[in-house]
């Protein structure tokens, strides 16, 4: 019973520590310079690898935070597999962002995903 409620509580806080610091990054660079992120309604290009580019940050950093929270449990390399398949099933899911991205970017941003998560669990549990 504690096993998995660390288990629930790593994977909440690691999917809300990667999201939360999209959302600030993608509102602050909104914000900051609208014409480099959208043209006619559409994300461009160098917006697009960028934004992988943040989301590997992210992913690393919230993936860090869920294995701090993982190391409790018997299993924390169980965790980073569930994360990286909840980050995943949200990211395929949504499909207003995967018709912005496309699928080549989409195939991207799920690579950047599944290394981002292995490189934060990595740095933590080494």
């Amino acid at each position: 019973m504690i096993n998995g409620t660390f288990i629930l509580f790593a994977l909440a806080l690691g999917y809300t520590v990667a999201v939360g610091l999209l959302m600030l990054a993608t509102f602050g660079i909104t914000k900051a310079a609208p014409a480099f992120v959208v043209k006619d309604h559409l994300l461009k290009p160098r917006y697009r690898f960028l934004q992988e580019f943040i989301w590997l940050l992210c992913v690393t950093v919230g993936s860090y935070a869920s294995a701090w929270v993982a190391v409790l449990t018997t299993h924390p390399w169980f965790v980073a597999v569930a994360l990286i398949f909840v980050l995943l099933v949200i990211l395929w899911s949504n499909t207003w962002e995967m018709a912005q991205r496309g699928l080549g970017h989409q195939i991207v941003i799920s690579i950047v995903t599944i290394a981002g998560v292995c490189a934060g669990f990595t740095v933590h549990l080494r």
